[in-house]
């Protein structure tokens, strides 16, 4: 009888448990430009995480991306900072964080030499930023760190990236200040230098003399304060400015 009871007991106690449900993978979104790349982190980090890609297409904006990523209804966002060159990626990392995803974010250059842009990032909204050039443990570490809502980097990482990030915005709106005091064909001549486009070349696009071209540079150059075509070319982007997707469809063709 002693047997049996214990035996029932048993049976009941073992019917009353209820399995714990197994618990899915956080959705993983990478938005980046190269397909290959993309591919490669998939395979990489899958079954750890349920991974979906927003490949960026050339003609991107921003809006699309953030409209094809939520679609995908991420828990998780690495975005890559190789989004093509009239891409606003604060705009993207502040469009998928700000509806709930915790975005982490992959620059193409190291901390030490463009602390401004990992500042910019943080600022953003992204959980932390690692290099492109991370190896795959600390990249999983960090993807791991966010889906459990673990901070990435303390107030102590995060601040100095943050004031690197607002002294090159004072930089930027410096350079803004001297690009406005150019002439609508002065800065349609800046463009073209961003480009790629020669002397000749803009010479020939705008039906005038090369020596003309020349004295407009050299109008520039004591406009912005400096004395080189790479010099103007570097203020124009620390200021912001990108050439539109027409002018980059042109120099390719």
């Amino acid at each position: 009888m002693t047997d049996t009871d214990t035996s029932t007991d048993t049976d009941t106690d073992t019917a009353d448990v209820t399995p714990l449900p197994r618990r899915r993978p956080p959705r993983l979104t990478i938005v980046e430009q190269h397909a290959a790349f993309s591919d490669a982190l998939e395979g990489s980090l899958w079954g750890r995480f349920r991974v979906r890609q927003v490949v960026v297409p050339g003609r991107a904006t921003a809006a699309g991306i953030v409209a094809a990523a939520r679609a995908t209804r991420p828990d998780l966002a690495l975005v890559s900072s190789r989004l093509g060159p009239y891409v606003d990626g604060e705009a993207v990392i502040d469009g998928l964080s700000g509806h709930g995803a915790a975005v982490v974010a992959l620059c193409s250059t190291p901390v030490d030499r463009d602390p401004a842009s990992w500042g910019r990032w943080l600022r953003a909204g992204a959980v932390g930023v690692l290099s492109h050039s991370c190896d795959l443990a600390t990249l999983r570490d960090a993807l791991d760190r966010a889906a459990a809502g673990r901070p990435l980097l303390d107030a102590a990482q995060r601040e100095p990236l943050l004031a690197a990030a607002r002294r090159a915005d004072d930089h930027a709106g410096s350079a803004r200040s001297r690009l406005d005091s150019l002439t609508p064909r002065e800065r349609e001549i800046v463009t073209q230098l961003m480009g790629g486009r020669s002397t000749a070349a803009i010479a020939r696009e705008g039906v005038v003399s090369e020596a003309t071209v020349r004295t407009q540079i050299k109008s520039i150059f004591a406009k912005l304060g400096v004395n080189s075509q790479l010099a103007a070319v570097a203020l124009a982007h620390q200021a912001g400015w990108s050439a539109p997707a027409e002018h980059w469809l042109s120099v390719a063709g």
